[in-house]
């Protein structure tokens, strides 16, 4: 378990960040996940991978504590992108805005959307297993992943966010 926790404590972080929005709580949430899996570690069927399962425990988590607080929108306060140090620091700048703006974007789609997203283009897990993850058909998460993009779209339209293209990939 302790090599998982190594290994895996980013993934089930930012997991847990996409869904409360909120550093502190996202790190409160990766503890817990990592105590329910030690937990329940003899549940673990190796048929799939740790991360699938460690997916599973994360998006639960994070989901029923979204449903046991009065969760109130907070402000996002940071983002997981690196910065490229060959940059210019003009351009390092825009990176950063440019992905601030998408992240705020993405965090602001409800959650159907914002977990396919996240999910397939942040943490490039495939649709079939995204269905699994969620309890889903995969047809399911290929309509949502459609509508997502297209809010995005919606929402990024005009202005200085003309800078965004997804592809439907």
């Amino acid at each position: 378990m302790k090599e998982w926790m190594a290994e895996y404590h980013g993934l089930v972080f930012r997991t847990t960040y996409y869904y409360v929005k909120n550093r502190a709580t996202a790190e409160d949430l990766t503890q817990e996940v990592f105590v329910k899996a030690f937990q329940k570690m003899d549940t673990f069927r190796h048929e799939a991978r740790p991360e699938t399962w460690l997916y599973r425990i994360a998006i639960n988590t994070a989901k029923d504590y979204l449903k046991s607080w009065n969760h109130r929108k907070l402000m996002l306060t940071s983002t997981f992108f690196e910065k490229d140090a060959s940059d210019s620091i003009e351009h390092q700048v825009m990176k950063q805005f440019q992905n601030d703006e998408l992240l705020k974007n993405v965090m602001a789609l409800s959650t159907k959307y914002r977990e396919v997203i996240v999910l397939y283009y942040f943490e490039e897990v495939k649709t079939p297993e995204i269905a699994v993850l969620l309890g889903v058909k995969e047809s399911t998460v290929r309509v949502r992943l459609m509508r997502g993009l297209e809010k995005l779209r919606q929402s990024l339209k005009g202005g200085d966010q003309d800078w965004i293209s997804w592809s439907n990939s």
